[in-house]
């Protein structure tokens, strides 16, 4: 995802599905708060719970104030399964 995308998404709760170190994809429900470059290791999500890598994000999806979603980047199906 470029960070221009990811830009797009500051000030909303999304349903981020990305992969942890060991190969692991974790779904996270956060507000963004930043997109933003960090020279040596790049792009980077700034939420609320923890930055995530752009590298290593698969899907986002908005979280909506009914409480639905609705689909942003890349396929949520793709994603599974999601580590326990």
């Amino acid at each position: 995802m470029p960070i221009s995308e990811a830009k797009k998404l500051i000030g909303n709760t999304c349903a981020v599905y990305w992969t942890d170190r060991e190969g692991h994809v974790i779904r996270t429900v956060s507000k963004i708060y930043d997109a933003t470059f960090v020279p040596m290791y790049g792009g980077f999500l700034v939420t609320e719970i923890e930055d995530l890598r752009l590298d290593r994000i698969h899907a986002i999806e908005l979280v909506l104030p009914d409480g639905s979603v609705s689909p942003v980047f890349g396929h949520s199906e793709d994603a599974m399964p999601i580590a326990a």
